[in-house]
Formats: structure tokens, sequence, C-alpha cells
């Protein structure tokens, strides 16, 4: 009985020490700004202006067809708020990949999901979570699933490089 009780508490001093581990990579900062439904402006510290791409996720670009929704849904959840995130990386654009969490801990990339404002990018990340909350959005026919045959914002750019400008 006694190695039980000396196994069980080493295994939660190892989840405790788990779950420090990997709060102490969040970073705080305060969103200033929302380019799209997946792209923020974020203030941090020292006054240091970042430009953040949400990771794992690919919301309808401006001018496409529920882009200013998913752009508003973004901007109600996290604008002028005090947010958390996690760097996973630095894009082409130089914007820095994260996933953010909102005041109360709810993760805004998610709830972009669940809203039905966003695809899951499966390409950039492995999250069952992030599938099945897609597949729950598009079931219920939220946000742009209630679309009869919504387009895929790397579909939507990739028509618009191949579309001739203006002639002049």
């Amino acid at each position: 009985m006694r190695r039980f009780s000396i196994m069980g508490l080493l295994l939660l001093a190892g989840l405790i020490f788990a779950a420090a581990a990997q709060s102490d990579d969040l970073l705080t900062a305060r969103v200033v700004g929302v380019t799209s439904g997946d792209s923020i402006s974020i203030l941090e510290a020292e006054n240091k202006l970042v430009k953040l791409r949400l990771h794992g996720i690919d919301c309808p670009e401006e001018g496409q067809p529920f882009g200013e929704k998913a752009k508003q849904f973004t901007t109600e959840q996290c604008f002028g708020k005090i947010i958390m995130y996690r760097l996973v990386g630095i894009d082409r654009f130089d914007r820095t990949i994260a996933t953010v969490f909102l005041e109360d801990g709810r993760e805004l990339n998610l709830e972009i999901l669940k809203a039905g404002y966003a695809w899951y990018f499966q390409q950039y990340v492995d999250r069952q979570d992030y599938a099945d909350t897609e597949a729950e959005a598009r079931k219920a026919g939220m946000g742009l699933w209630g679309d009869k045959n919504p387009k895929a914002p790397w579909e939507w750019r990739q028509e618009k490089r191949k579309t001739p400008g203006p002639q002049s």
C-alpha cells in the first residue's frame, strides 16, 4: 500500500511540474488591433508592437464571404483586452504564429472554430480538438458553415492570384 502511495505522489508531482513548465512559456500582451479573423496586433512589454497569426486556423479573407464577420468575431473576443499567448513560430510574412488565450482562459483559436468562422488548418497543426470543433460547427451550420458551398481561404487566395488585374 505504501509503495502505491509513493508512486501516486511521484506521479502527482510530475504532473504538477509538467503543468507549471507549460504555463511558463505563456507571454502576456494587450490586443491593439485586429487585421482579420486570424491575425491580431499586440502590444508587448516596453510598447513593442507584434503581429500575431493564430496557429492552426484559417479564416475567410477580407472581400471573401464571412471575412468581415470573422474579423468582427475576433474583435469582440479580444480587442483592447489582455491576452496570453504561446509562441509557435514565425511565418514567411514575419508574423509571430501563436496560440492565444483570453482573460477567462478560453483559447481564442478554438473559439473561432467553434463559432464557425475558420477552417482547421491541418497542414500546420495536428489537434484532434480542432478537427472535432470544426466538425461540430459544420454540423450545426454555424457561421460560414451555413453557406451551401463555403470556399476555403487558401483556395480563394489561389484563385485571386490567378485572376489578372485591371487592364490599362
